[in-house]
């Protein structure tokens, strides 16, 4: 018998579902010491105060979805929207009480929403006056090795009568690298509509020149249906535009490409265009 082993019981071999002895779970022992501890499933979880428990409980309810019954059909909503539908409800009844918890509550809603609208107006024109001033620094003393900031104060368009704040152009950092990629692929369509277009004009033959004319169109149609979709701040005009029957639009591509995108794949006129054409 070797060293330290111990020795196995007549009848008890080793095999399927019968370990070695040494091996075998000992008694009093537990086969997982460094597990759960005993009572850790009945123990309370620790709760961090930051994470603010009660109000998710609360939004957790508030926005849970019920069924209710409207004449004949049954409909759900959230719970909130279905306690301000009954209470709205209540008052058209004629219900006092309802009547001015409802005002009380739709007047405290526009005051918010108001002072929010103010505030957002409010930040936005210090935005666009402070960068539009320093962009106008920079120029004046030639820097040019300076990022625009993102948002571009030029993107920011305010409606002074109304407070409404709209963006046309990239709102952050990731959304200008797409803007960049797509901007960089129109200028490529550009170049290769001035090659095309040069080509067209040396070929001798019938058949290069509409070779050309065809690769032309492909690049032209790419050109416009990026530039279709950008504001008038970013749209450029195409050079070397070809007004041929078959050639696309300036303004007009985008919506053409949309209808085109919804025949069936033997009707479609434009074919698969992506990004790298």
């Amino acid at each position: 018998m070797s060293e330290g082993k111990l020795p196995v019981p007549a009848g008890q071999g080793v095999g399927y579902r019968r370990p070695p002895v040494e091996h075998r779970f000992q008694k009093g022992q537990s086969g997982n010491p460094i597990g759960r501890p005993r009572g850790a499933k009945n123990r309370p979880k620790q709760l961090d105060p930051a994470n603010q428990p009660t109000d998710d409980l609360i939004l957790e309810e508030a926005y849970r979805p019920v069924t209710i019954r409207e004449g004949e059909r049954t409909i759900e909503l959230p719970a909130i929207q279905a306690a301000v539908r009954a209470l709205a409800i209540s008052a058209m009844k004629g219900s006092r009480l309802s009547q001015r918890a409802l005002a009380e509550l739709v007047r405290n809603v526009e005051e918010r929403k108001s002072s929010e609208h103010l505030t957002m107006m409010e930040n936005a024109l210090e935005y666009k006056q402070k960068w539009t001033a320093e962009l106008d620094r920079r120029r004046k003393l030639g820097i040019t090795d300076l990022p625009d900031p993102v948002p571009h104060p030029d993107d920011l368009l305010i409606n002074m009568r109304t407070g409404h704040v709209r963006t046309e152009g990239p709102l952050d950092e990731r959304e200008k690298k797409d803007w960049d990629r797509r901007i960089a692929r129109r200028a490529a369509a550009q170049e290769e509509v001035n090659v095309y277009a040069e080509m067209r004009r040396k070929a001798r033959s019938p058949k290069r020149k509409q070779m050309w004319l065809d690769e032309l169109h492909h690049e032209q149609r790419i050109f416009d249906l990026i530039n279709d979709a950008m504001p008038e701040r970013y749209k450029a005009k195409l050079e070397n535009r070809s007004w041929v029957q078959g050639a696309s639009r300036e303004g007009k591509t985008l919506a053409e490409y949309a209808r085109d995108r919804k025949r069936a794949k033997g009707r479609k006129k434009a074919g698969h265009l992506v990004e790298g054409g």
